[in-house]
């Protein structure tokens, strides 16, 4: 399954090799178990990437961070399309 703009997701794995780029505010790296809300999807000549965000409370950064989409290992928690129904 591919992500979309709008997804929740909870990590199960992240490969850190597969990091295309960081945010330099981050205070740690993605962990398992983080539930992250995907911000943007981008399609580049060497595949698709996602940049995710994982605030937890809300409003305090604890990463953010793109990742090409077959580094990452997830379960899908909210499809953006349950959202409209």
């Amino acid at each position: 399954m591919t992500l979309s703009k709008g997804n929740i997701i909870k990590l199960i794995s992240a490969d850190q090799a597969k990091v295309v780029l960081s945010d330099w505010l981050n205070s740690r790296e993605a962990a398992p178990g983080d539930i992250a809300l995907v911000e943007e999807v981008s399609i580049a000549e060497d595949g698709r990437f996602v940049r995710l965000l994982c605030e937890n409370p809300p409003g305090f950064l604890e990463w953010r961070t793109c990742f090409y989409e077959a580094g990452l290992t997830y379960e899908l928690l909210l499809d953006r399309t349950d959202i409209a129904s």
